[in-house]
Order: structure tokens, then sequence, then C-alpha cells
């Protein structure tokens, strides 16, 4: 009976020493866990370029693209904007220009209007966030910062508004059109 009850506490004391084991294994990831293993959704990243639509006749005057269509000249998917004066676009910044293709269709012509800009990138510089959300790219854009490949239709002249990007809060170059 003695060796019988012996045998019992050792079996609970062994029973407890692995649940204790237990426990401590599972709640030691989350105990470890860091604010730097978590990469936040509002963490901005690379900032996209932001271009705002401007009347060339009437320069202050914000003028809108009506169903304007733009497509990273390498990819396949175009964007499609409806009436909008401001488009934010990502620039390849392994490259010292990205081009892009903008396609005005009219509701009422069948008349499709392209005009296709190269946007150059001056200087790149990468700035460490954390090590869950790891860089992003700040760049500053080049002079001339937008030029045009074909012959234009509706583009008229860029300016740049600010020179370097680093966030999404205000428009970065304005296109007058």
């Amino acid at each position: 009976m003695i060796m019988k009850l012996f045998r019992c506490e050792k079996f609970l004391l062994l029973t407890k020493l692995q649940m204790g084991v237990f426990i401590w294994m599972f709640l030691m990831p989350l105990i470890s866990c860091e604010k730097d293993d978590v990469c936040n959704e509002g963490t901005p990243g690379t900032p996209r370029l932001i271009i705002r639509f401007y009347d060339h006749e009437n320069p202050t005057t914000f003028k809108g693209l009506p169903g304007i269509f733009v497509q990273e000249v390498k990819q396949e998917n175009p964007i499609f904007y409806t009436e909008f004066d401001s488009i934010a676009i990502p620039l390849d910044l392994s490259l010292s220009a990205t081009r892009y293709a903008f396609i005005l269709s009219s509701a009422t012509d069948s008349v499709t209007i392209a005009d296709t800009l190269d946007f150059h990138v001056q200087d790149r510089w990468d700035i460490y966030s954390r090590r869950a959300c790891g860089y992003s790219a700040n760049y500053r854009l080049g002079n001339p910062p937008v030029s045009v490949v074909n012959s234009p239709t509706w583009f008229v002249r860029a300016e740049k508004i600010t020179d370097t990007i680093n966030n999404e809060e205000r428009a970065h170059l304005a296109i007058y059109h």
C-alpha cells in the first residue's frame, strides 16, 4: 500500500512537472515577442510619387483628368482613375527613370489620347524602420523630373512642388495640361 501511494505521488509530481514545462514552453514565445517583431499596418513604406494635375491656362486651378488609365510600361495591369486631380504612382527606384503611359479616354468620343512620360529619380537613400518592417526608400526627383517620350498630346509641362520624396502627405509634382 505504501509503495502504491509512493508511486502515485511520484506520478503526480512528474505530471505537475510536465505540465509546468508545457506551460513554460507555450508562454515563453508570447512573452519574448518584442515590439520590433510586428510591423503595424499603418507603418509607412517607400512613399509613392504624388502627382497633382493643374490647368495650364490657369496654373492655380486644379484640373482633373476624366477617365485615365495609368500603366507602368513594363507592367501588364493598368490602374484606372476616374475624375481625380491627383494620383499616387510607385517608382522603380532601382532605375534612374520609370516610364508610365497615361491614357485618356473620352466618354463621348471613341478617341484615345495617350502620352508616355519618364519620371526621373536623382538620389535615393534607405532608412531603417524596424526589424519587422525593414527599410523604406526616400528619394529626390531628377532634373528635369519628367520627360515626354512621344509627341505630347495633352501634357504641357511639369514642375516640382517638393524636391525630396519622403512621405505621402502632400503632392510632390505638378503636371499642367
